[in-house]
């Protein structure tokens, strides 16, 4: 690899995506399609030109054939754009599809996509005759629309999007959600844990089998976020119902932990975790990081984007903790300026990669010695079969998900992995509800 900046040189308004992008062969992580497929008793359905068909399609086979019985597609045509005919065309399908399923949904996901932009649909009439026509069924407009991307992400926009069904309800005390995961935030995620133990109840995407289950979320008293990518729903459900909402920080600085779950706590009236307890999941990380420091021995690290929420502040812990971070791998910067600035600090030559950038396609990939990586991107652009491979924090969060965090690492440094196989597998770890 040697297309890189070193932090120093760089200026905190770094924005990789500015044109021209290479798109690398890591596909771990989750696109619309994977995320739709949550949503129990829900359908997607896509109308889109037939190239773009074969991506979701071929995406959706890999995920299996229970996946595959929660998609439809409709192919729009030359003669669609001749004739005039989008709207009829995106009304008719759906109605076909619903009609000829073996059981009836109770959520239709319609994904229209860029040639209805560029014909201007109407496709909010569509809708509103589909509600008409069954009424027991919520329809979403979803969006396939790439050239809308940087006005209009994919994923943070559909993670909105699936919740605009909920109504206005009675909120009640001991109940919550976890909204925008891709993961069970459970055995791994300090605030699941001492939720549980102090008798509230959690609404998940993640982890619902029906969709009754799906409007409890209505009933919750504050909606937690534990990544970017959920903020836009978070706040869309706090003007919208009226539910608090607070933003979990992915930090990996230990009071920014704790003023986190103290503050989660106080606001459902419940007492904050033990000190006692709190102490320990500390001793047990510190314990960790000095017993896998020991054990890489100054091996080089390399993070990316795709596997922690906060690559930046993760160097800068695993830094202060006496590890060699070679590289970062990241497209934008959407930590705070203070984390910036502090790792430009403690290490100057920390080399940043972009995975965008138009030059990564002839990027010598090639690295001298064992490196080991937390993250996909992170391995293929250093050629490592040492890797952790995850995308979206995997579901951790706090002390428990940053102990694991460093036994992944540990593992990752002793068992080499098939990185040709596993990068080229979309939507790591993703699951059919």
């Amino acid at each position: 690899m040697n297309e890189y900046q070193l932090i120093k040189d760089m200026k905190y308004e770094y924005n990789a995506d500015i044109g021209l992008d290479y798109s690398s062969p890591c596909r771990g992580v989750w696109n619309i399609v994977h995320y739709g497929t949550l949503v129990p008793e829900g359908h997607q359905i896509y109308v889109c030109p037939t190239s773009c068909l074969r991506g979701v399609v071929l995406t959706t086979a890999e995920m299996g054939f229970d996946a595959m019985k929660k998609l439809s597609t409709i192919a729009v045509g030359e003669d669609n754009i001749l004739d005039g005919d989008m709207e009829e065309e995106v009304l008719h399908g759906t109605e076909k599809i619903i009609d000829a399923l073996p059981q009836r949904p109770r959520m239709v996901m319609i994904f229209t996509s860029c040639i209805h932009h560029f014909m201007a649909v109407n496709y909010q009439r569509v809708y509103k005759i589909l509600r008409r026509e069954y009424p027991d069924i919520d329809f979403i407009d979803c969006y396939m629309d790439p050239i809308m991307r940087r006005k209009k992400e994919p994923m943070p926009n559909l993670r909105k999007q699936i919740l605009r069904v909920l109504q206005p309800a009675d909120h009640l005390p001991d109940h919550v959600s976890f909204v925008g995961n891709c993961f069970p935030m459970t055995k791994y995620c300090d605030l699941y844990q001492h939720l549980v133990r102090s008798g509230i109840s959690i609404s998940d995407l993640t982890t619902m089998q029906n969709y009754d289950e799906f409007h409890e979320m209505e009933k919750s008293c504050i909606n937690f976020t534990f990544n970017r990518k959920a903020e836009l729903a978070g706040r869309d459900l706090k003007l919208r119902l009226g539910q608090k909402w607070m933003i979990m920080r992915s930090s990996f600085v230990y009071d920014e932990i704790d003023a986190d779950m103290k503050a989660a706590s106080e606001a459902l009236g419940i007492a904050a975790p033990p000190q006692e307890e709190t102490r320990a999941l500390r001793a047990e990380a510190e314990e960790k990081a000095q017993a896998l420091r020991q054990k890489l021995n100054g091996t080089p690290l390399s993070i990316d984007y795709t596997a922690i929420e906060q690559p930046l502040g993760f160097a800068i812990y695993l830094l202060e903790h006496g590890f060699n971070v070679e590289s970062v791998l990241i497209d934008v910067i959407t930590e705070s300026e203070d984390v910036f600035r502090k790792l430009q600090a403690i290490r100057p030559d920390l080399k940043v990669y972009s995975s965008l950038g138009w030059n990564m396609r002839q990027a010598d990939r090639h690295h001298d010695g064992k490196i080991v990586a937390v993250g996909q991107k992170s391995a293929y652009f250093n050629d490592t079969p040492y890797f952790v491979n995850l995308v979206e924090n995997a579901g951790m969060y706090g002390y428990r998900g940053l102990s694991h965090l460093l036994d992944l690492i540990a593992q990752a440094a002793d068992t080499p992995q098939d990185l040709p196989t596993l990068v080229q597998h979309k939507g790591w770890g993703c699951s059919c509800s």
